[in-house]
């Protein structure tokens, strides 16, 4: 006896003529995906509410283990687990965070006022002038390249900008104590010709009509009112955007220090309930395939995720330390920057040469009897960074984070520089995890079918189902 086929469920019929369009699977699959997109859109539209909530549902994940722990030490509730790490955060940016601010932004001031005061162009100077012959062209090509590219460093390099020729004459012509000999009036050309006889006609036309002004001090004064208060006009309509952008940057940011901590507090203390609604959308027929893949990819991006921000925090206080020993100006904000840069693995090896730049300014301020020796400049800067980043690979790496990405070197840089190439520094931070994830899928769900089919267990290569 032959088993009846499964019945098609109440209202699905086999006939195509009587499908719905949302019932064709193909067409279902293009509805999902530009929903997706359009989930990411929105969000992206109204990036003032969703960065926040994202915000703090990331600060949920990645405290989700420190919770847990105290949870089981200190017999506590999870309100209570959250509420201490609130109060921590809190003490630790009173305490912590706003003096080394308010430090940082002064080194930061006194760097952007020692180069508009023309510090750095003097040395830079003076620098290039010892230099040997072939490379002061080069160096000289180089800035002058750099002036063309970037019209604003012009102004960090000291180069004033060009002045006309007549006054060059003149200047050129009393230094020397002679006067300019007189040239010859050029010839007026048929264009310049009719452009003054269209000129006399309107002066003509405006004095029959009445409009001439008689008096030419009251016809100036009349003009430079009204160019008064034009210029009075754009300076008060800038100055109140300037306000109005202010106190909107201020509202903005005052909204982002109120919610993220609000909306942590409720995701924190609701973790366990956000993980099951997620995974009732996991259907019961692959539930434990999505699970074990969730897992993989949650170890993969939690690791690094966590690894790497407290590498970073500990790798710019070694900067930070290391580059004020060895003498390195502005070492506070330059330590924490390439601290920052340390979340994205072999970038901050761009803080080398800032170091060695700032340490050399530095040195060729002082007098020649008190500068450091011209290779201490190159050496010591180099000398801390190969310290942290040697602590880095040999301690911190495999104490803290362990291998959980399984990404070699090569994978990291080129998923790096796709990452910044396609998002840039957003892209750069998210590309190892998201590569990461990436390879699980590949070597769990593409692989082992790629395998079958090649073996001709299976007639499609593509997962489905």
């Amino acid at each position: 006896m032959e088993p009846t086929p499964d019945k098609a469920p109440a209202g699905e019929s086999d006939d195509p003529s009587k499908l719905h369009i949302w019932q064709i699977q193909a067409v279902r699959d293009v509805l999902l995906v530009a929903a997706l997109l359009a989930i990411l859109w929105l969000g992206y539209a109204m990036s003032a509410i969703t960065v926040p909530l994202l915000l703090a549902l990331g600060l949920a994940y990645l405290f989700e283990p420190v919770i847990d722990r105290i949870q089981r030490l200190f017999r506590w509730s999870r309100t209570a687990a959250v509420s201490l790490i609130l109060a921590l955060f809190l003490l630790g940016v009173v305490t912590v965070v706003v003096p080394t601010v308010f430090l940082v932004i002064g080194q930061t001031s006194s760097f952007i006022s020692s180069a508009a005061n023309g510090r750095y162009a003097d040395l830079l100077d003076k620098g290039v002038t010892l230099l040997p012959k072939e490379m002061r062209t080069q160096a000289e090509d180089g800035i002058s390249w750099l002036e063309e590219k970037m019209p604003w460093s012009a102004r960090v390099f000291g180069d004033a900008p060009a002045t006309d020729a007549p006054a060059d004459v003149d200047a050129a012509s009393s230094a020397s104590g002679k006067t300019a000999a007189p040239t010859a009036p050029a010839p007026v050309s048929e264009a310049e010709d009719a452009r003054i006889e269209r000129m006399v006609r309107d002066e003509v036309a405006r004095q029959l009509s009445g409009g001439l002004e008689l008096d030419p001090v009251a016809a100036e004064r009349r003009e430079r009112a009204k160019k008064f208060g034009a210029s009075a006009l754009g300076v008060v309509g800038a100055g109140a955007r300037q306000v109005w952008g202010l106190v909107l940057g201020s509202i903005e940011l005052g909204l982002l220090v109120f919610l993220v901590p609000f909306y942590f507090f409720y995701f924190a203390t609701s973790y366990p309930r956000v993980l099951a609604f997620g995974s009732d959308f996991i259907p019961d027929h692959n539930r434990a395939r999505v699970e074990h893949l969730v897992r993989e990819m949650d170890r993969a991006v939690a690791g690094f995720v966590r690894g790497r921000l407290v590498i970073s925090a500990i790798l710019g206080t070694i900067f930070a330390i290391g580059w004020l020993i060895v003498g390195v100006p502005y070492s506070l904000a330059l330590g924490l920057l390439v601290g920052v840069f340390c979340a994205v693995p072999y970038l901050s090896v761009i803080g080398v040469p800032v170091a060695v730049t700032l340490l050399a300014v530095d040195q060729f301020s002082l007098p020649e009897s008190e500068r450091m020796v011209w290779w201490g400049i190159l050496v010591w800067p180099t000398a801390v960074y190969m310290l942290g980043q040697t602590l880095d690979d040999w301690v911190l790496t495999p104490l803290i984070q362990g291998k959980v990405t399984n990404l070699n070197p090569v994978a990291i840089v080129v998923a790096v520089l796709a990452g910044g190439t396609l998002a840039g520094i957003y892209g750069m931070l998210l590309a190892v995890p998201a590569a990461a994830c990436v390879k699980i899928i590949l070597s769990e769900v593409f692989m082992p079918r790629i395998q079958a089919w090649r073996r001709g267990r299976v007639s499609d290569p593509l997962p489905v189902g």
